[in-house]
């Protein structure tokens, strides 16, 4: 069989993805506690990429690829593989450059062109070596006509992890109207789920979209399922907040945007929301709740009983919850330095009133007498008020407590305000 580029660079990426292979379980190996000599040894009885190699040999891939990452082991190409010889530099910028302002016109008719005006002399370059030019540039006929329809950006290829909490994905969609006699409530899923085993590592439904209820779900899924190393959302503004690269900032976490109107390379967590929708959802038709608890409870029944225990096509007929098993390794738990409770809470910036109060979402708290007129920042729990702190310039100066007017009309007196002058 003829050996062709493209067969001899399929040829290289499989012996470069072995190798990433083969780094990759021995660092896991480590992680679980083998030492790498063994888990060296290990490796050397395994193929990869219907290969054996030699545990000196996978050392040093394992110390370059911790050096340098996938790049360091990829195979070396020459350094002008993929130059046109035929053609001077110059020319290649000439020809690139008409390439991009004239996208629709085909490679054959700007040769020609080229040709006319005098920057190629005729006969002295192929058609054949500007399609591989072109195709080195990223300005062949396919890519082209992609970067017109607005469809390059973000990932462009199939991919997933390979081991659970590599990356989470998250994302929110309009849930079902809840109606109770004359009240309608809307509702709306944010989720969170596993690229590699499709495990929803927590979701719920809220009354609305904002920060506090994303950062609620977070939390949940923290405390279920562990830290990921990355976390991939949209541009949404509750998604790019302070806040929440804050928190991501404080627990490792590698927070990813995926490029504006590329919803699609999160195509997973799409494909999850369309799930339930067309069966978690379908069935409230017959069986409908009237309260989100309601709405929560049943969801997470066939979350857990249902969705996790299901045969995933995708998964080579493994159930999401087996593959997170398998894949799990050494899962990163939250730290008990680290009061996670107090990372989520909502924060505000409040000035403290002159009798020593601040407003919160509706509710009157007082605060420390000494921060009168002071501009404070507020971290409060927006569900229950059960915490309500309150700092200034990063500081912790106490307790904020619900204002109990008429409990202050009854203490009255003159040592609780200051004299008149």
């Amino acid at each position: 069989m003829k050996n062709t580029p493209e067969k001899a660079n399929s040829l290289a990426k499989d012996v470069e993805l072995a190798r990433y292979d083969a780094v990759r379980w021995i660092e896991e190996a480590v992680k679980s506690g083998l030492p790498l000599s063994r888990a060296l040894a290990n490796a050397a009885v395994r193929t990869w990429g219907e290969k054996i190699y030699s545990a000196p040999t996978m050392e040093r891939w394992y110390y370059t690829y911790r050096h340098g990452g996938f790049e360091a082991i990829k195979l070396k190409q020459r350094a002008d593989k993929g130059i046109a010889k035929a053609l001077s530099p110059e020319t290649c910028d000439a020809l690139a450059k008409v390439r991009k302002e004239h996208p629709s016109l085909n490679i054959t008719s700007l040769v020609r062109q080229m040709e006319a005006t005098g920057v190629i002399l005729p006969g002295s370059v192929s058609i054949a070596t500007v399609y591989r030019l072109f195709a080195r540039l990223g300005l062949d006929t396919r890519t082209v006509k992609a970067l017109q329809n607005k469809v390059s950006g973000g990932p462009t290829k199939a991919f997933e992890f390979a081991f659970a909490n590599q990356l989470w994905m998250t994302d929110a969609m309009t849930g079902p109207t809840l109606r109770n006699g004359k009240t309608v409530q809307k509702t709306h899923l944010l989720a969170f789920i596993d690229d590699c085993s499709r495990v929803c590592t927590h979701g719920q439904y809220y009354p609305a979209e904002q920060l506090e209820q994303l950062l609620d779900c977070l939390k949940h899924a923290l405390r279920s399922r562990g830290v990921p190393e990355k976390l991939y959302t949209d541009n949404g503004r509750i998604f790019t907040s302070l806040h929440t690269q804050t928190i991501c900032a404080v627990l490792g976490i590698n927070l990813i945007h995926c490029k504006p109107y590329h919803a699609w390379s999160k195509g997973k967590i799409e494909r999850f929301f369309l799930t339930v929708q067309r069966d978690f959802e379908q069935r409230l038709v017959f069986d409908p709740v009237t309260s989100i608890e309601q709405l929560n409870s049943r969801f997470w029944q066939w979350l857990n009983v249902e969705y996790h225990q299901r045969k995933h096509g995708s998964l080579d007929g493994q159930s999401p919850a087996d593959r997170f098993a398998e894949r799990a390794g050494q899962l990163r738990i939250v730290h008990d330095d680290i009061d996670l409770d107090g990372l989520f809470l909502a924060r505000r910036t409040r000035r403290v009133r002159l009798d020593a109060t601040i407003s919160i979402e509706g509710r009157i708290f007082e605060a420390p007498v000494a921060l009168r007129g002071r501009d404070v920042e507020v971290r409060y729990d927006p569900f229950q008020f059960k915490r309500v702190e309150v700092w200034l310039n990063d500081r912790f100066m106490g307790n904020a407590t619900l204002c109990d007017k008429y409990l202050n009309s009854r203490t009255f007196d003159k040592e609780n305000y200051e004299k008149s002058e």
